[in-house]
């Protein structure tokens, strides 16, 4: 039986800013209990970058084979910008994902028709949801705390 990989989330600054913090804990609670997804993680090949709209912080995640890091600010090129408050992320964490990000079923309801009305109005914004769907829906199944 293969034992799951050990995948290591941590903030690059020493000292995070509140976003960074945030995703830092939802990523590490998230691998802790399906350390499966640390694939989804190898899966991405650029920075996410995050940007909260409430608290005017900003928060890029860069992924590597075995680790990812949290920076406070904009890194590198990102393929996907996500745009919103604490709130609308705290919501988007509470989707439930399956295929390893690739079927996003959480979206079919009642919260998820929320968050696609929010994405259409654009008071949520995902840059490169439609030219990097993949990593756009991997990062979603990698926040999600839903089961």
């Amino acid at each position: 039986m293969k034992t799951a990989q050990k995948y290591e989330i941590s903030a690059y600054d020493s000292e995070p800013n509140e976003l960074a913090n945030i995703l830092t804990g939802w990523l590490k609670q998230n691998l802790e209990s399906s350390p499966q997804r640390y694939k989804i993680a190898r899966a991405i090949p650029r920075p996410v970058t995050v940007h909260s709209t409430d608290t005017k912080q900003t928060t890029s995640i860069v992924f590597y084979e075995d680790r990812a890091l949290v920076f406070n600010d904009l890194v590198g090129r990102p393929s996907v910008v996500v745009k919103a408050s604490v709130p609308q992320l705290a919501e988007v964490s509470q989707v439930y994902m399956k295929a390893r990000g690739y079927l996003p079923v959480g979206f079919f309801t009642r919260r998820g028709r929320r968050i696609l009305e929010q994405i259409m109005t654009r008071n949520l914004v995902i840059k490169g949801l439609l030219t990097h769907t993949a990593t756009a829906l991997n990062f979603v199944a990698l926040i999600s705390v839903a089961d």
